[in-house]
């Protein structure tokens, strides 16, 4: 079965999906959800929400959660250095 490509609707409306989940779960916390992505769906993540900032990292709220995007070499540079 081939991948389909999906646009910014229907990825922020799974997002959107998630972040109401975390809300039904848990309503009274701050609810942050951290995404580690390789290099190539880290710039696609990026193009889709159009952040076109060089930074290795960015965040998106939908509904006051927190969605954060680093982007693996962001880790690989902080290896060892906990």
């Amino acid at each position: 079965m081939a991948k389909t490509k999906e646009g910014v609707n229907g990825m922020i409306e799974k997002l959107a999906m998630i972040s109401e989940g975390l809300y039904d779960v848990l309503p009274n916390a701050k609810s942050v959800v951290v995404f580690t992505l390789n290099e190539k769906d880290f710039m696609s993540m990026k193009a889709q929400v159009n952040d076109f900032s060089t930074t290795e990292q960015f965040k998106i709220d939908i509904s006051g959660i927190e969605f954060i995007f680093l982007s693996d070499k962001l880790l690989n540079k902080s290896e060892g250095t906990l």
